[in-house]
């Protein structure tokens, strides 16, 4: 009987934190992208409030700008092309700021959101100007992503008052 209680209360507190990404989602611009970046993330499952969630998807664009600046690393090491050169460098430099902005978000929400949201719109900024800095982009789908998940986030604070 213990074990029957245990495991209905885990499926309601399942279902809960289920409607509570779906709640929260349908209130960004990109709704889907939200839900399938908290669902497939296996902290969103220990998340109890909206503070919760907006950090998971501060962690995700943290790994991603990480990713993102790797992946401009490696092109700089290849690339003999002067002016993509001067492009990717810019963009490195943009997102070393991004790696420094996340985490200040992830710290403030809960304690001043206007400044995580202002972190966190930062990162927006940073990849629109990366993008800016090229005719043709080889990281624009990255930087397309990394701003919509920015706008997730800043929608999600601003939700938090």
């Amino acid at each position: 009987m213990l074990l029957l209680f245990f495991s209905i209360l885990f499926t309601l507190n399942y279902c809960s934190c289920g409607d509570l990404i779906a709640d929260t989602c349908k209130k960004t611009k990109y709704p889907n992208l939200c839900i399938s970046t908290l669902r497939s993330n296996p902290d969103s499952k220990s998340a109890t409030d909206v503070e919760g969630l907006v950090r998971i998807v501060l962690k995700v664009m943290l790994a991603r700008a990480n990713a993102i600046l790797d992946q401009v690393n490696d092109l700089l090491k290849k690339t003999k092309d002067h002016g993509l050169k001067q492009s990717l460098t810019i963009c490195a430099s943009l997102y070393g700021d991004a790696l420094y902005d996340i985490p200040e978000a992830i710290q403030n929400v809960g304690k001043n959101n206007p400044q995580a949201g202002s972190a966190t719109y930062g990162v927006f900024d940073e990849a629109d100007t990366c993008e800016d800095q090229f005719d043709e982009s080889p990281i624009t789908a990255e930087n397309n992503l990394i701003k919509q998940l920015t706008l997730v986030a800043v929608e999600i604070i601003n939700t938090l008052g």
